[in-house]
């Protein structure tokens, strides 16, 4: 019963306290009730019934606890990992996983493609563009960083939309090389309808499918039905 006592009471888990502390309790209880029911030997016999019964039911007590307790551990530790997770990341969006695109763009800000010397030459050469007449728009696109350039996409369109103005379609060029330029040149072809008046001819260049705003020229171009 001693060798029994002193195991229980060297468990650190609620169950084995909870073994110790019943046992204690069921061994006190159970040797009173054998004592008055049966003597020294109904004293024995109680105690050692009480001291198991107390210890089984104090270690399945305990056990409820310990389990309860190891749920909100886990519970503990998995906020704790999501809290974890969520610091890696900083206001700069540096992931220390590298589970993102960590690169910081040192640039100034100017773009690599520059458009120069945009015009328009109309087959009069009287700046007015006329029913049944074709004109071209033409301008240089030039890479001004220190690396190639993928996936440039020259912009020519009429702003005001008139139907009886076709412009060719804008092309795509693969890659401009460092510090070299392409020249472009898209058709404009007035239909036999066009009436007298206006229209806006916008050019621009693109990166794949962002349209690089500050290169972006305009063109007013007078119409008429005929001479």
């Amino acid at each position: 019963m001693l060798g029994v006592t002193v195991l229980l009471s060297s468990c650190a888990t609620n169950a084995g306290r909870g073994a110790y502390v019943g046992g204690q309790f069921g061994h006190v209880i159970g040797s009173a009730v054998g004592g008055i029911a049966g003597g020294w030997r109904g004293s024995d016999m109680g105690s050692l019934i009480g001291t198991v019964g107390g210890a089984m039911a104090g270690a399945a007590i305990g056990s409820a606890m310990d389990k309860a307790e190891e749920k909100k551990y886990e519970e503990y530790k998995a906020q704790r990992g999501i809290m974890r997770r969520e610091s890696q990341y900083d206001d700069s969006g540096y992931d220390a996983l590298g589970r993102g695109d960590d690169r910081i763009d040192f640039s100034p800000g100017q773009p690599s493609l520059e458009i120069r010397h945009p015009r328009i030459l109309e087959t009069q050469r009287d700046g007015v563009l006329t029913r049944g007449e074709e004109c071209s728009v033409i301008f240089e696109i030039y890479n001004t960083s220190d690396h190639p350039v993928y996936d440039v996409r020259p912009l020519v369109e009429d702003v005001t939309g008139n139907k009886h103005v076709n412009i060719s379609p804008n092309l795509r060029i693969e890659s401009i090389d460092p510090h070299q330029g392409i020249r472009y040149t898209a058709t404009i072809m007035a239909d036999g309808r066009l009436k007298d008046g206006e229209i806006i001819i916008r050019v621009g260049v693109a990166q794949g499918s962002n349209e690089i705003a500050s290169q972006t020229r305009q063109f007013r171009v007078p119409t008429q039905r005929k001479r």
